[in-house]
């Protein structure tokens, strides 16, 4: 069995970028030489735990929109045909649009169809075509939940027997930072103790005006104040708004990206992690909060109850006075957020890079087989 991966996503600051990392590096280290290989994006440094596997990964130079779409669709089938390999993994959402040789992708979510205005008309566009043909033309999918598996069943009509649902992992630096190490992050962030913190891309589904808004309600003028980070995404105009309305807003810090050593200590140093996202295919902060042990508020819709389990509180995402609630009790409760670090710390230790590529493999000798 000889595969390739696609892993340019890999320097996308996103779930999938996360995901196309852990997966390439732990399928890299896990199988015999030769076995898997790696398309990688030249500017990303190539990831842990792969020292002494370098030749497994083709570096490959920046391109532009339009030849990252043809070598997606086109190019990388071309290649792997040269190198005489047997399957193409595709792990971001997307892939042949035209089958020459079997594939396996994975699909996060499908939010795009579930609710296109949370999107770019013309990504949205592209995205709702892509999908059909790329789950008709590849062999096998992998969903990274239940809820994902659900919907491309009932939206696309994708036979449950063709779908793997592999959760994914949590990162093992994710764990509770020591008082020293979570001073030296509020430091360089200009942190002061408490906040509540959420950490995602700053787009529509992300749900942020009402946990502003929510947050509002609750913080007084002595309480936490709210962290948000992640990169801009867009249609980031109601966010900014939000705050511009809160009678506390000054006290809202916006931190841009935050690089992945420092999310450990950033989260481990929360009050309380808000995620009441609109919907999500896994929700992979979720996952790290939990393994940083920070008591979690996050929703009761899509993937993120069969992530956090009996972890987290989840409220309604459309119901800002339920979030407001929510932060209200974990803020005034310190039983309740001790509870939720015990529960979270234990959820995220079922979460595994390691087993998600085992269970891979074992997707990939089923496409190869036909099945």
């Amino acid at each position: 069995m000889r595969v390739l991966i696609n892993g340019l996503q890999a320097g996308n600051r996103s779930g999938t970028g996360v995901y196309t990392t852990q997966l390439a590096a732990k399928l890299v280290a896990l199988a015999e030489m030769g076995t898997i290989e790696v398309f990688w994006p030249a500017d990303i440094p190539l990831p842990d735990g792969t020292a002494g596997r370098e030749s497994a990964f083709h570096l490959t130079a920046r391109m532009s929109q339009a030849r990252r779409i043809w070598f997606d669709q086109m190019g990388i089938q071309a290649q792997a045909m040269k190198g005489k390999f047997d399957l193409i993994h595709y792990p971001a959402n997307f892939g042949a649009l035209l089958r020459r040789m079997p594939s396996v992708l994975t699909v996060h979510d499908l939010t795009f169809l579930r609710d296109p205005s949370w999107y770019k008309a013309e990504r949205a566009t592209y995205y709702r075509i892509a999908i059909r043909r790329s789950v008709r033309n590849a062999r096998r999918i992998i969903a990274v939940s239940q809820a994902t598996a659900n919907d491309l069943t009932n939206m696309l009509g994708v036979p449950a027997e063709r779908i793997d649902v592999v959760h994914n992992g949590v990162d093992p630096r994710f764990k509770p930072i020591g008082e020293q190490g979570r001073r030296e992050v509020s430091a360089k962030y200009a942190l002061a103790d408490p906040y509540v913190l959420f950490v995602g891309t700053i787009e529509p589904r992300k749900n942020l005006p009402r946990l502003v808004e929510a947050w509002s309600s609750v913080a007084g003028n002595a309480g936490p104040s709210l962290v948000i980070a992640g990169r801009q995404g867009w249609k980031t105009e109601a966010v900014r708004e939000s705050v511009a309305r809160s009678p506390h807003g000054k006290r809202v810090r916006f931190l841009g990206h935050v690089p992945p050593e420092d999310l450990p200590a950033l989260m481990s140093g929360a009050a309380v992690f808000a995620y009441p996202s609109l919907y999500e295919g896994f929700g992979i902060p979720v996952a790290e909060a939990m393994a940083c042990g920070t008591p979690v508020l996050t929703s009761n819709v899509s993937s993120l109850p069969e992530v956090a389990g009996d972890a987290a509180v989840l409220v309604d995402p459309e119901d800002t006075i339920a979030i407001a609630s929510g932060l209200e009790r974990l803020l005034s409760s310190e039983s309740l957020r001790s509870d939720l670090r015990g529960r979270g710390l234990r959820r995220a230790n079922q979460l595994s890079w390691d087993k998600a590529a085992r269970q891979t493999l074992e997707t990939y000798r089923k496409a190869l087989a036909g099945k």
